[in-house]
């Protein structure tokens, strides 16, 4: 049975309620409505609430392409409204009183899907005794085109808007958090994919960096941005394309779906998402991938990927990227040359097994091992970890693939989706290992470092924890590919 709890915070009069032992205050907005001229502008902070915000449902999701038929969505409660008013957060609390570490995270979905509601927090609150908090951002051409580099000098366009509002979030996390028992002082940021990407870049910059102390990185470093010449060229492409140059007011006039429609036929020769975070040369400079580790703020970092991450891109339609062998080997050689492609081509056979490890090591595991070998040259606490558990469901083909350890470590991770990963029957080592996992991240959390059992990862030995039905640590286990991949640094796609 759910009760009201009121609490007065910097951003005004609250109620949420409790439930389960856990209090949540759903849909709380961060950031002004950013319609109009501000569409594609820097978000600002909201003034205080006048009256009392009743915090108990979500608020709406950033416009994005639907997963599901609309009918089906409705059907299983998934119908959740889109708007482009979404600078909301969600806040789950064991109490509203003392001051408890807190875990912002930030959700995923290749920056054009996704919402803090997909991430119920009420688990691993209550099993941590943590503040969690997760929040909505600006998706796709909206958060995340090249105009500013395009239209120099125009207000109105800033460069990946959707990582400012996420920085606007953190800023109300340490501002209102206090009043909602958490310690402003002890805040991990954690992420994973298009997120663990968000959390490097929150890492790299200085506007960022005094607004967290610990962060998490899940299947996703700086490689998957664009290197700001090619955001120029996609930038041209659109203006081209849609008649920009003649109009650019057209940006400010076509619905959301009309954008992504008109954006789709304007750069017809591109592999993957149009719609990504690019190097700005402001607030970040530009630097290569692997150089942003050492600049980082010097935080304890958990980091890892899962072992087939490639598999999910290769055989799903959602973000389409070119995976057979040539094209990752063009890829390869765009960034280090030929010698290099036939090198590391070498090590990968021209078979569906060959091409997913391919694909993983070239955009995920080869780039967070550099990443982690870097934060830690520069002596701050790194923390490793490859997850081998396959996946058992209707994705069960796709193996340890991108995105499975999300319903390992959130209790109801898009219910009631989670089949699609855990399979329908029981499976007691499956949940061991989301015990298991679960009690890392949250002594991360709580202390800076997972449990006695995980290592810190240095370069003389690299221990790495692999999480499985059974897990282990080992010394460097990916070492022939990653000393093969040396020298290999860039924006990959």
């Amino acid at each position: 049975m759910a009760g009201e709890v009121r609490i007065e915070a910097a951003c005004g009069r609250i109620v949420g309620q409790r439930r389960d032992r856990v209090v949540r205050f759903l849909g709380i907005p961060y950031g002004l409505a950013p319609l109009g001229p501000r569409r594609f502008a820097a978000p600002l902070p909201r003034a205080p609430f006048d009256r009392p915000l009743e915090a108990f449902s979500y608020g709406p999701v950033a416009p994005q392409r639907p997963l599901l038929p609309p009918p089906l969505a409705r059907l299983i409660g998934a119908n959740h409204r889109a708007d482009e008013d979404c600078l909301s957060l969600n806040v789950w609390t064991p109490d509203v009183s003392g001051a408890r570490p807190v875990l912002v995270f930030i959700h995923g979905g290749g920056f054009i899907l996704g919402a803090g509601e997909q991430y119920p927090g009420d688990d691993l609150s209550r099993r941590g005794d943590v503040v969690v908090v997760t929040m909505n951002y600006r998706l796709g051409l909206i958060g995340f085109n090249p105009f500013a580099e395009i239209f120099p000098g125009d207000e109105r366009f800033v460069a990946n808007a959707g990582l400012l509002d996420q920085r606007l979030a953190l800023k109300w996390v340490r501002d209102n958090i206090a009043a909602f028992g958490g310690d402003p002082g002890n805040v991990t940021i954690a992420g994973e994919s298009a997120g663990s990407v968000s959390v490097a870049w929150h890492l790299v910059t200085k506007g960022s960096q005094p607004l967290y102390h610990r962060a998490i990185m899940q299947s996703g470093v700086l490689n998957l941005f664009y290197a700001r010449e090619r955001a120029v060229e996609v930038g041209e492409a659109l203006v081209s394309g849609m008649g920009l140059r003649i109009d650019r007011e057209r940006l400010f006039a076509l619905t959301p779906k009309q954008l992504d429609e008109a954006s789709r036929r304007a750069v017809t020769s591109h592999t993957g998402v149009i719609s990504r975070p690019h190097v700005d040369g402001r607030e970040m400079a530009d630097l290569m991938p692997a150089a942003f580790a050492a600049a980082a703020k010097p935080v304890p970092l958990l980091i890892g990927t899962n072992r087939d991450e490639f598999s999910f891109f290769a055989s799903l339609p959602l973000m389409p990227i070119a995976a057979d062998k040539p094209a990752m080997m063009e890829m390869v050689a765009r960034l280090a040359g030929l010698e290099a492609a036939e090198r590391i081509g070498r090590l990968y056979a021209d078979d569906r097994k060959g091409r997913i490890a391919f694909g993983t090591d070239l955009l995920f595991r080869m780039p967070t091992l550099a990443f982690a070998d870097g934060h830690a040259a520069a002596g701050n606490p790194v923390y490793c970890y490859r997850l081998d558990w396959e996946t058992k469901g209707l994705m069960s083909r796709l193996g340890a693939t991108h995105s499975v350890d999300l319903p390992l470590l959130f209790e109801d991770f898009l219910k009631p989706f989670r089949s699609a990963y855990l399979g329908v029957l029981p499976d007691a080592r499956r949940h061991a290992l989301a015990e298991r996992m679960r009690e890392h991240w949250l002594a991360f959390v709580r202390g800076a470092s997972p449990k006695a059992d995980w290592p810190a990862y240095r370069g003389s030995e690299r221990l790495t924890k692999v999480f499985g039905e059974s897990d282990r640590v080992l010394s460097d286990p990916e070492a022939v590919r990653r000393i093969t991949w040396q020298g290999v640094d860039g924006y990959a796609i």
